[in-house]
């Protein structure tokens, strides 16, 4: 009986792994998916091997500003270190977060960059299928560039400044 359930869950756990849109950038996969011809292979096999290695370099990137901004928050959160104490003075602090900022701003313009790039490699794949294709072209999983969660804007920050009593008074 206990292995009729695990057999039942392991085998629903693989199904709903294996129900997930093909991605673009899984090559043997999206072009069996488009079913491309081996001239369309020849052109746009090239095209998405450079999406994928866009999108690769993006997510180093991507995780190496995630720890310096860990690195930076840390050091900026615990006040209690003196400077003597192996702490940071107030103008290292602020060099700091300037150089923070600074990696945040070339960071963002990177990746409107890298966007722009895949957009037109996409576009110029989308010209090489046919209609039949360009069908399934839309059903495949587009890369994303996603921003670091660090970055995002919090959508409950809002909600921190409500009064703890109705009318605001206590």
């Amino acid at each position: 009986m206990v292995f009729r359930h695990i057999l039942f869950f392991s085998f629903i756990s693989c199904l709903l792994a294996g129900c997930g849109a093909t991605k673009l950038i899984d090559i043997p996969k999206s072009s069996s998916a488009l079913q491309l011809t081996y001239e369309q292979k020849k052109i746009i096999q090239p095209k998405l091997k450079l999406i994928r290695d866009i999108v690769d370099d993006y997510d180093f990137e991507k995780k190496q500003l995630d720890g310096d901004l860990r690195e930076y928050r840390a050091l900026a959160s615990d006040r209690r270190l003196y400077r003597y104490d192996g702490g940071l003075s107030t103008t290292q602090r602020q060099r700091s977060l300037n150089q923070i900022r600074t990696k945040v701003r070339k960071f963002l313009s990177q990746r409107s960059t890298l966007l722009k790039e895949i957009e037109k490699l996409l576009q110029e794949i989308h010209a090489e299928l046919t209609a039949e294709q360009k069908v399934a072209f839309t059903e495949l999983k587009m890369p994303e560039l996603e921003i670091p969660r660090a970055l995002r804007r919090d959508p409950h920050a809002d909600l921190r400044r409500i009064p703890r009593h109705l009318i605001g008074v206590q």
